[in-house]
């Protein structure tokens, strides 16, 4: 995969933690490094965590084979997304996770 296409961050952007459950259930699940072959497709993506990061705007990052900015797949997760409030997303890094959404560039 070339750096340009690694620079152009994949992005999955979850819906609500209810909606995830659901969409999980019926969703396509693929590897992280099958992504790129899947844009424009809602799926879920399955990795270990590289890294979690938080913006100063409370948009979540989750980085999947590498660390920013040499990953492979990003999820996002906008500020206001409402999550279980048990949810840590800074504690998956090393984790494997499941991530439902839309795969754009």
């Amino acid at each position: 995969m070339t750096s340009k296409i690694r620079f152009l961050t994949l992005t999955a952007l979850l819906i609500g933690s209810l909606s995830i459950n659901a969409l999980a259930q019926t969703s396509t699940v693929i590897p992280y490094p099958e992504a790129p072959q899947h844009v424009g497709e809602n799926v879920t993506v399955e990795g270990i965590v590289s890294a979690v990061s938080t913006s100063k705007k409370g948009n979540t990052f989750i980085n999947f084979g590498g660390v920013y900015p040499n990953q492979t797949f990003t999820g996002w997760v906008p500020a206001c997304t409402s999550l279980a409030s048990d949810v840590s997303l800074e504690s998956l890094q090393g984790k494997k996770v499941k991530i439902t959404g839309r795969i754009e560039l």
